[in-house]
């Protein structure tokens, strides 16, 4: 039963990557108690990340190594296969990719194609990032088994769980995620996890929730996920990636940038407006962690 966080991308004012915001934040988070950081994801900017930023991102994150997971996807194919061989040099604990995306009615076995690629030259084992949302393609177990294809692991971002449920099923060894932060407690109590873009800003809270689904206390892990959701809808009003930048340094005390280009940042009304609303709603809980 693993929290991983998707982990924000710090920029520079510059619009370069933070390095050194990067480490300061996988180990605070590391050290609240999450278990695994998911490098290059949606949440940290991944499809809008250059292959040479990819690489600057592992690279920082070089101390923790074991508990990263390198997502390497983008169109580019030979880029991808430079990042897998890139990582040979890291012991991770896995890397993934979303599947190729933007070309309409690609035939199913050039998706799997893609995927078996990545088995035959990684180091590491493979986890596929399944988002059919923002790909177009939903590399579903079904897809995977009339291939012949079992992967690591898989992170489906899906709202519904019994999507997720489904790998656990047709693949019993595979290590699933579910992507979703409203649905993190039951990913928690029913799959090998949860990637919470949320956990970015409120770590203790998915630990605190992680914990009581192991006491067995499911009620009181149920409040964590209503709280959680509470401010997912917070975020969502100001634009969640966004928002996320503001909502982390509010709750850690640091700042880690803003986003970059296309994904803007908040203006400073909206920044205030937001700080203001979480830090009351997170104060009346007696919650700012």
């Amino acid at each position: 039963m693993e929290i991983v966080v998707p982990i924000l991308t710090p920029f520079n004012p510059d619009g370069s990557v933070n390095k050194e915001a990067l480490r300061t934040h996988a180990s605070n988070l590391l050290q609240k108690g999450v278990d695994l950081i998911f490098v290059n994801g949606t949440t940290g900017l991944g499809p809008a990340l250059s292959k040479e930023e990819k690489k600057e991102n592992l690279k920082a994150l070089a101390d923790f190594a074991d508990r990263i997971i390198f997502q390497v996807g983008e169109l580019n194919i030979d880029n991808v296969m430079e990042l897998v061989k890139f990582s040979s040099d890291y012991g991770i604990k896995a890397i993934a990719s979303y599947s190729p995306y933007y070309f309409p009615r690609l035939p199913e076995k050039w998706l799997i194609s893609y995927f078996k690629r990545l088995v035959e030259i990684s180091p590491h084992p493979v986890y596929l990032y399944n988002y059919p949302l923002a790909t177009g393609y939903d590399i579903s177990p079904k897809l995977l088994s009339k291939f012949n294809l079992e992967l690591a692991g898989v992170k489906d971002t899906n709202q519904d769980l019994a999507h997720s449920l489904e790998y656990k099923s047709a693949f019993p060894k595979m290590n699933v995620y579910n992507g979703s932060d409203t649905l993190a407690f039951y990913s928690l109590l029913t799959l090998d996890g949860t990637v919470a873009s949320m956990a970015n800003c409120l770590p203790t809270l998915f630990v605190e929730m992680k914990n009581s689904i192991v006491r067995g206390d499911l009620k009181r892990g149920m409040v964590y996920q209503r709280l959680i959701s509470s401010v997912v809808d917070i975020a969502r009003k100001y634009g969640q990636l966004s928002a996320l930048y503001v909502l982390t340094e509010t709750t850690q005390g640091y700042s880690l940038g803003g986003p970059r280009g296309p994904i803007f940042p908040l203006e400073e009304e909206e920044r205030n407006q937001l700080k203001r609303e979480i830090e009351l709603f997170l104060k009346s809980l007696g919650v700012l962690n």
